[in-house]
Parts: structure tokens; C-alpha cells; sequence
């Protein structure tokens, strides 16, 4: 059953029409913000205070700061007015300043519509399933201050979805593998990147047959993960373009278990990466991109080797108009959220630098990065007009990755890019791992104010994510 907040989040019918609309213009940063106006809005209000008022004054509070934004204008005008004003605004400026301040790092609104059925999820705090949405929309667009387009600019974005560490379950050293039934949920999990050009991950162990793990399991916090040669195909069921691995579990069986997974990903089309020497390049549009993945390991591309790194990006963009750049790195477990500044260390092990990589990727060429490892969200920021996400957190984790407490939770990082490597437009899909390891999109409060624990924490040290290039709402149709 809902509860009274979550009846006002999805009540708002005009706010959410907007901001429906701003991302189909580009508008990233305008939804963002009305988003995280109209959740503060709702989760502070009284019972007393109508349903409708919460579009209405997300809308006023806007307007307070942006006051020459003709379209938000022409939806609060779109409302009825009140016989009387119930909510005075000044009890939730505050919070409103803050939010539009902040709010880039958390999430951005995109519009597509969700429900219980095979729907592609929503990077966005509200859902889109109603038709009061759709006659709110209508109302809002024939109003006397009709939307017009934000851009003549017409460029079609390469959406490009990452996620972090999929471990599809495991034989070794006891069989954890998900009945035919869960199979088919992990792979119907293709629906989370519906609307994207390419989709890359982390490849969290080996496609293998046969052998014995060079590892002690027997001891505590070792482990080796074993998937069937076979489930390359669910992975490329899933949506996979590219799979990093470079990550520290890729040689739990030596090298013949490497390339085992290499030929494997291969004879489905998937692009493997992160082995040095090695680039994963996919056309989208007759638009080459580059993935490059590292880890802190010196046996796989190591991030620990700039002037490496620096020429790799430099021999990618020679032969790709955009490089995307992955890294495995960082410490484990719920403390190892926050904003990374330092070398890190795990179980006495060297667990890299991951700003310091991040910086130099994009520096020398990189158009965005993505990182995972600690198995917990990381804050995300852009730097240089790039976009780093320091930690996506775990994908899937079938009967083997830990989902207590904020393990649990994880994020889609949504990146779109201009065909010459430029940032259109970033956010994130909100997900919850139930117990056995498989995720779903989640915008539930519990898991929103997890996730804004997670994303928000040192924030002080976040820039603001501005994504002000529009794009067209003609090329997004569909999408």
C-alpha cells in the first residue's frame, strides 16, 4: 500500500507532465531540479495541503530563483488557482535553494514511463503511467504560453548505459546458479537498457567449464567466481556491448580461465576489455567508440601505469571519434562510499588512486568514466565538462555478491554523448537487489533517501552538474 508521500509524488500530475517535457528539450538540469522540488515538497507537506499544490509550489519555487523561465511560468499558470493559498513559499526555500544547488548529484529526470509490465525503466523520481499525466501534458502545452523548442542545434545523442559488477551466480567452489526461472529474470533485465546505444559493464569472474581455482576459498574474504561458458549468451540476452576484465577476479582460474571468457564473449558479440593491448571499439551510427578498461592489478591494464594510459586513450582516439574509459578500483564494503581523494587500500592491498585516474583519462582524451569495485555507490561529478562516476555499486550479484544494507543499492549511470564526445545529458536509474542478488528499478523513498545518503555525501566537493546543451525533442522520440 502507498504511503501518504509517495500518493503526493505521484499526484502531481503537472509537475511531472514538465518535467517530462524539459527532458524531451535537453533540459537536464531543469527536470533534475524540479524533481528534487517536488519530493522535498511532498515529503514536508501536511495532510492539509492539496494534492495539486505541490506541482504548484515546486513550480513558484523555481520561478523564485529562475524567474524568466517562460515554460514553468506557463505551467503554473496551467493550474487552477486556489481560493487560498495554503502553503506560504518561504517554509520551503531553503530547501529549495539547496536542492537546486546540489541536486546535480543525484538524479535527472528523463521521462520514460514505468510500470509492473516489461517497461523500460525511468531515470527519473516520478513515475509516468497515468493518462492524468498525459491530459496534464496537453493542458500545459496549449496553455497561452505554448513550449517552443529550446534549440535549432539538431544533434541525435549515442546513449551509452553502464552498470557495475555482474556476477551471474557461480559453480565454484559449490553450484550457486540461478534456476531457468531466474535465468530468465537476469536476462529480462535487457529492459533496464531499453533506449541505449551501448550498454558496458564489469564482468565480476570467468566463463569456464573446467578447472580449479588458483585461489584458497576455504579462507575468509576469498573468493572465485565460475559462470558456464553458455551464459554468454544470457549476458548478451541482457544487453551487453562491452564487458570489462580488468578486475580481480578475471584470473580466479589463471589465464586458460581468461581466455576461456575472452572467446566466449567474443562468439556472442560481445566486445571484451581491460587485457593490455587490447581496445573495444562499436559503431553507433557510423560513430566509432573506444572502451577502455583498468584495474590496480599489474597482470591486466593497469591504472597504475600513466604514461600507458595516456597513450592507450591517445592510439584510441586515432582510430575512435569517442573514448569511454572503465576502471576497477577502490576499497570494499559500506564505509567505502564518499568521495575518493587518496590511494586506498584493501585487506593490505593496494586498491588505487581512482580520482587521480579519472582526472588523467579525461585529461587525455576520455569522454566520460566509470568506476566500480567497492560494491557501494559512489558520489559522480563532472569534470572539465566529463562525467566521472566514481562507483555504480553492484549489478547482479546471483548468490554471491552481498546485498545488506546499502550493498543493496546501486545506480545505472545514463550518459549521452554528441557524436564528437560531448556531454549531453547524464543520470542515473535508482536499483534495489532483492536477496537473490537481482536487481530492479526501485523509486520507492526507502531506496531514493539510501541513494541520496550515498550520492550526497561529501557534497561539499561536488560541482554542479550543469547539462545545458538541448537537445531537440524530435530526436528523442522513442527513446
Amino acid at each position: 500500500m502507498k504511503n501518504r508521500r509517495d500518493s503526493y509524488l505521484e499526484g502531481s500530475a503537472a509537475l511531472r507532465a514538465l518535467i517530462h517535457y524539459k527532458r524531451k528539450q535537453g533540459q537536464m538540469q531543469t527536470a533534475l531540479s524540479l524533481a528534487k522540488l517536488g519530493r522535498r515538497i511532498a515529503l514536508q507537506a501536511s495532510n492539509k495541503v492539496a494534492v495539486d499544490e505541490v506541482s504548484r509550489k515546486a513550480f513558484e519555487l523555481y520561478l523564485e530563483l529562475h524567474p524568466d523561465d517562460a515554460e514553468v511560468q506557463a505551467a503554473l499558470n496551467a493550474i487552477p488557482n486556489p481560493a487560498k493559498a495554503r502553503v506560504k513559499p518561504k517554509h520551503y526555500f531553503a530547501a529549495a535553494l539547496v536542492c537546486l544547488l546540489l541536486g546535480g548529484s543525484t538524479f535527472f529526470a528523463r521521462g520514460y514511463s514505468l510500470s509492473a509490465a516489461n517497461t523500460a525503466p525511468a531515470a527519473v523520481i516520478f513515475s509516468q503511467s497515468s493518462s492524468s499525466l498525459a491530459s496534464s501534458f496537453a493542458a500545459v502545452t496549449t496553455s497561452s504560453h505554448s513550449f517552443s523548442s529550446a534549440s535549432s542545434i539538431v544533434v541525435q545523442p549515442i546513449v551509452i548505459r553502464a552498470v557495475g559488477d555482474v556476477v551471474l551466480g557461480s559453480n565454484y567452489p559449490h553450484n550457486r546458479l540461478p534456476d531457468d526461472n531466474n535465468k530468465k529474470r537476469i536476462a529480462e533485465l535487457s529492459q533496464t537498457f531499453k533506449g541505449a546505444d551501448l550498454v558496458v559493464g564489469n564482468l565480476e569472474g570467468v566463463l569456464y567449464d573446467q578447472g580449479e581455482s588458483r585461489k584458497d576459498t576455504s579462507q575468509a574474504s576469498y573468493y572465485a567466481f565460475r559462470m558456464p561458458e553458455s551464459y554468454a549468451s544470457t549476458l548478451r540476452e541482457m544487453g551487453f556491448n562491452v564487458l570489462s576484465l580488468a578486475n580481480n577476479h578475471s584470473l580466479d582460474f589463471g589465464v586458460d580461465g581468461l581466455r576461456a571468457t575472452k572467446k566466449a564473449l567474443l562468439a556472442e558479440s560481445i566486445q571484451p576489455s581491460g587485457l593490455p593491448g587490447v581496445e573495444a571499439i562499436v559503431s553507433v551510427r557510423n560513430t566509432k567508440v573506444a572502451f577502455l578498461s583498468y584495474c590496480y592489478l599489474t597482470q591486466l591494464s593497469s591504472m597504475n601505469n600513466e604514461a600507458q594510459v595516456k597513450q592507450d586513450i591517445e592510439n584510441s582516439k586515432r582510430s575512435a571519434r569517442i573514448v569511454i574509459v572503465t576502471v576497477h578500483a577502490g576499497g570494499e564494503g559500506e564505509d567505502a562510499g564518499g568521495t575518493p581523494e587518496a590511494d586506498e587500500y584493501y585487506l593490505h592491498e593496494y586498491r588505487g588512486n581512482i580520482r587521480k585516474f579519472a582526472t588523467l583519462a579525461i585529461d587525455a582524451g576520455a569522454s566520460a568514466v566509470f568506476g566500480h569495485g567497492p560494491h557501494v555507490v559512489r558520489p559522480y561529478e563532472i569534470y572539465k565538462g566529463k562525467p566521472i562516476f566514481f562507483s555504480l555499486g553492484n549489478f547482479v550479484g546471483f548468490g554471491s555478491l552481498s546485498k545488506a544494507g546499502k550493498l543493496g543499492s546501486s545506480i545505472v549511470a545514463d550518459v549521452r554523448l554528441s557524436p564528437e564526445g560531448n556531454l549531453l545529458g547524464a543520470g542515473i536509474i535508482p536499483l534495489k537487489m532483492d536477496v537473490l542478488g537481482i536487481p530492479s528499478p526501485d523509486y520507492s523513498t526507502k531506496t531514493l533517501a539510501t541513494l541520496d545518503g550515498l550520492l550526497d555525501k561529501n557534497l561539499e566537493k561536488q560541482p554542479i552538474l550543469e547539462l545545458k546543451v538541448p537537445v531537440p525533442s524530435a530526436i528523442n522520440n522513442g527513446r
